[in-house]
């Protein structure tokens, strides 16, 4: 158990063991704080806060070496600064790397990486966030373990989420509000062509950065939009994840299935089966929320609001907006949020082009800063990041395949289903073994093993026309019928020569020859008692 620090000579044994400061800045540093404080005070709160005003410490590492911490300051390269959030699964933190680039570290500790279904959650949403590369989506630099202690390594945000500045300011412009709403979707298309659906956007998933300054109008004209929580979506490329987990997570954890004041009908319906359509009524909601200073059905009751999702119109916003909105906008928004997903625009980026006309100005989006060292030791001396996965293209809403290229020169695997191209044969995505080629009318006399997925480790490619999309859904439950069942064949075993006889044939002899005298033996005793027995009675 620690022990917390009493005076100021214990609180610089205990910041030396930390490692946090060398021993000689200790050392010079509690010199010029006793040269400052004439006598004999050893007060540790007065020498803990001359540390922090001299920025030696911050006041989260001030407090824990006071309280007698000595250890858990370094997480692989990096130095934890402050603790800025604590989640279901363990702490995110701020943090240095040794090369001075500041960053944001989600942190799981050993105690619940024991956990199988806990650190198989944080491994998945690990491989998500490095998969995306968006300035509108919240970064991933790296993924690493030390010491038990699994960390992802994120982009460090400062700002306020949308949710606090419509709590501060109640609603938005039209113009403003389109323009933030456009930088989400921008990200969101991002996600999609990833194959990745948010299922729980709000605005309180909707990091602005930097926050409005000081002195300024309260505006969001110089934000980014940055989407956060990406780790609650479902990665609809995941073979590692079996079916079991994917439902146990919906069933088991209640901020998966989204926010009833943004959820889409068939979200609410079935979580599994939303796609990006369910996205773009979420953020929809968003920005009538924006407008409206509520969300389409502020309802305290989940399941009435739920039916008002499904069966209910939102209200006009014209009544409800200062000023009225624009020609043309109250069909965009219409759409945006109509009950069936194949009325609603069917990607973000549609969705996004047909705001464009009503969107304000600002600034650009901001392209996240990355000190050149770090990024060169990342990309060349980094052991730890994971690899990013083969990522197909999306599949656009409604079924309707899209073309994707086929991965370079990859080890000799097909998908699971044989894929019949519209036009001229073009390659597939490969995610599985290759499975031999069947007359549909001669069926196999040996059963066909069915092929098992792989994760092919090379980059994400551009789609191409003319080759067809293999949905990587099916991978983990190849269709039996695409295989025609075995049939049995009787196949006679081979004769064997009678001589030299085997061991088998040796153990059959000897057992027929004791039975053959043992018979022989039994049958001459039987006889000779039969001719005594006359011979001994009496006349």
């Amino acid at each position: 158990m620690a022990t917390p620090a009493t005076t100021a000579p214990d609180y610089c044994a205990l910041l030396v063991k930390s490692k946090l400061l060398p021993a000689e800045e200790v050392d010079a540093l509690y010199k010029r704080w006793k040269e400052e404080r004439p006598g004999s005070d050893t007060r540790v709160d007065s020498f803990r806060r001359f540390l922090v005003a001299r920025r030696a410490l911050t006041d989260y590492q001030a407090a824990l070496v006071q309280r007698g911490r000595a250890d858990g300051f370094f997480v692989g390269g990096y130095k934890i600064l402050d603790q800025i959030g604590k989640g279901q699964m363990g702490g995110v933190y701020k943090a240095v790397h040794n090369f001075g680039q500041v960053v944001a570290l989600k942190v799981l500790p050993a105690s619940k990486a024991k956990n199988s279904h806990t650190l198989g959650r944080f491994q998945r949403e690990a491989r998500l966030l490095t998969q995306f590369d968006h300035p509108n989506v919240v970064r991933a630099y790296q993924v690493g373990e030390s010491g038990g202690v699994h960390y992802i390594v994120m982009e460090y945000l400062e700002g306020e989420t949308l949710d606090e500045v419509l709590d501060r300011r109640g609603r938005l412009p039209v113009g403003e509000a389109v323009r933030l709403v456009r930088q989400a979707l921008d990200g969101f298309q991002h996600l999609h062509e990833r194959r990745t659906v948010h299922r729980d956007i709000k605005p309180s998933n909707l990091m602005l950065t930097p926050a409005a300054a000081e002195g300024k109008p309260d505006a969001t004209w110089d934000a980014t939009v940055k989407i956060l929580d990406i780790g609650l979506g479902r990665e609809l490329f995941d073979e590692d994840a079996p079916e079991a987990a994917i439902e146990t997570q919906l069933t088991q954890e209640g901020s998966v299935l989204g926010t009833p004041d943004y959820l889409a009908p068939e979200q609410a319906k079935d979580a599994r089966s939303a796609d990006i359509r369910a996205d773009v009524y979420s953020i929809g909601c968003v920005l009538f929320h924006c407008l409206a200073g509520r969300p389409p059905f502020p309802e305290t009751n989940i399941m009435a609001q739920m039916l008002k999702h499904a069966t209910e119109k939102p209200p006009a916003l014209g009544p409800l907006v200062e000023g009225g909105v624009p020609a043309g906008f109250q069909a965009v928004m219409d759409r945006l949020l109509a009950k069936r997903p194949e009325d609603r625009y069917q990607t973000p980026a549609e969705a996004a082009a047909a705001l464009k006309p009503y969107a304000g100005g600002g600034a650009p989006v901001a392209v996240p800063n990355i000190l050149a060292a770090y990024k060169d030791w990342l990309e060349s001396e980094s052991q730890l990041a994971i690899p990013k996965a083969v990522l197909p293209a999306a599949k656009p809403a409604g079924g309707v395949p899209q073309p994707t290229k086929p991965a370079a020169a990859p080890a000799p695997v097909s998908p699971p289903r044989p894929v019949k191209p519209a036009t001229a044969p073009a390659p597939a995505l490969k995610t599985g073994p290759t499975p031999r080629p069947v007359a549909p009318a001669a069926p196999r006399s040996v059963p066909v093993p069915l092929p098992v997925p792989q994760r092919l480790p090379a980059p994400a490619l551009p789609a191409e026309p003319g080759a067809e999309e293999v949905d990587v859904e099916l991978v983990a439950e190849p269709a039996i019928e695409s295989f025609p069942a075995p049939v049995p064949v009787h196949v006679a075993p081979p004769e064997r020569a009678l001589w030299p006889p085997d061991r088998r044939d040796w153990i059959m002899l000897a057992a027929g020859a004791v039975g053959v005298l043992s018979a022989v033996g039994v049958g001459y005793g039987l006889a000779r008692l039969l001719r005594r027995k006359p011979a001994e009675e009496p006349e």
